[in-house]
């Protein structure tokens, strides 16, 4: 495969999965009544679905397949499962949502600014500089968000002064 084709197909599946997992987001901290936070992930939603179709225009009729890396998935080190998602939809709190969507803009942010730094190719470059910096953004405000959100976990050691 072409490697700007491999590349560009890395960064699609990475934009699918981000719409996939705030999409999932978005509905579930609808269903626990946290509808700001519901509406942030639906937007994160909207944007990465935006970005991943001007991924897919840019790869035109090379249709590549997009299999998402182990790396760049945001809940499963394994095959995708939707039964095991759900089920770990159903632990996670708001702040858990917040901490892993923030890890998965961090690296997104990673590999599309070692894209832009390491391209020969001046349109992927710029449009790698594009989606490092929209990924920025995103990491900025879940930050903020993260910052805000009350840490439900309970340190034990400092609990009892040990």
């Amino acid at each position: 495969m072409d490697p700007v084709i491999g590349l560009l197909t890395r960064a699609l599946a990475i934009e699918r999965e981000a719409a996939a997992r705030y999409a999932d987001f978005a509905r579930f901290m609808a269903d626990h009544s946290r509808d700001e936070l519901a509406a942030l992930f639906a937007l994160l939603a909207r944007r990465e679905d935006d970005h991943a179709r001007d991924l897919e225009q840019r790869l035109g009729t090379a249709d590549p397949p997009v299999a998402i890396d182990a790396a760049d998935r945001w809940l499963e080190a394994g095959p995708p499962s939707p039964a095991a998602r759900e089920w770990l939809l159903r632990l996670i709190g708001p702040r858990d949502a917040l901490v892993i969507a923030l890890a998965a803009e961090r690296r997104a942010h990673g590999f599309f600014a070692g894209l832009a730094a390491t391209s020969a190719d001046d349109g992927i470059r710029r449009l790698a500089e594009e989606l490092a910096e929209e990924e920025a953004a995103h990491a900025a405000q879940l930050e903020r968000l993260l910052a805000a959100e009350p840490d439900p976990h309970v340190d034990w050691e400092r609990a009892f002064g040990e």
